[in-house]
């Protein structure tokens, strides 16, 4: 099976689920754990989303990319070259990720103005506004959740080894959003998407540069 076909498989699979959960699932789910929510598990929830900001790791990127550049610019730092591209090649493409689906994600919130989860359990309002309504319709997609999957998915395309533990990761951070009842299960699903196509895109194209540049 060609990666193109793998690809379409996939979105057609994840846009199947997300209507699935649109209709019938995510004002459940909501509801399910409002039931259950104590203001300390909010808070305990809150603190792990919020290492997924994107704030955060952009600007972790940043340092990393300006500390990759000055080291491979010593000549002592030959012994320890490798690590360093490898910091640059990461950073670089943590940057182009997040910038480009933030700016997807940024764009998507002000047009689609779905309700936040609280507008539903305070008012039962579940749904959209007019494009452009500004919070609390800013729902869809999570910008912490698309930050967790981004950064998960370009550390993963660099280490592949542990593909597994960095997607669990930032599946849990993605969670805490659903858990604190800052955005519904699709929301975080979309994100999830966004970021894969991100990295998807940029990945090819970041190490394609780098190696000539070496050449």
């Amino acid at each position: 099976m060609s990666a193109p076909f793998r690809w379409m498989l996939a979105a057609a699979r994840s846009s199947i689920i997300w209507v699935a959960l649109v209709l019938w699932a995510d004002a459940a789910i909501v509801r399910g754990i409002h039931c259950g929510l104590t203001p300390a598990l909010d808070e305990f929830f809150d603190g792990v989303s919020e290492l997924a900001s994107a704030t955060v790791l952009a600007g972790i990127a940043m340092g990393a990319w300006g500390a990759s550049h000055v080291a491979l610019a010593w000549p002592v730092a030959g012994r320890c070259s490798l690590f360093w591209e490898q910091a640059r090649r990461a950073s670089l493409l943590m940057l182009l990720t997040l910038l480009t689906g933030g700016l997807v994600t940024l764009a998507l919130k002000h047009i689609v103005s779905r309700a936040r989860p609280f507008m539903l359990l305070e008012h039962g309002l579940y749904g959209l506004a007019a494009p452009f309504s500004g919070a609390p319709f800013n729902s869809f997609p999570s910008s912490h959740a698309f930050a967790a999957f981004a950064a998960a998915g370009v550390l993963a395309s660099l280490l592949p080894a542990w593909r597994v533990p960095l997607l669990a990761l930032a599946a849990a951070a993605a969670l805490c959003r659903v858990l604190t009842l800052e955005h519904f299960p699709s929301d975080v699903l979309a994100s999830a998407c966004i970021a894969a196509w991100c990295v998807r895109f940029w990945v090819p194209r970041v190490q394609g540069a780098i190696s000539n540049s070496r050449s």
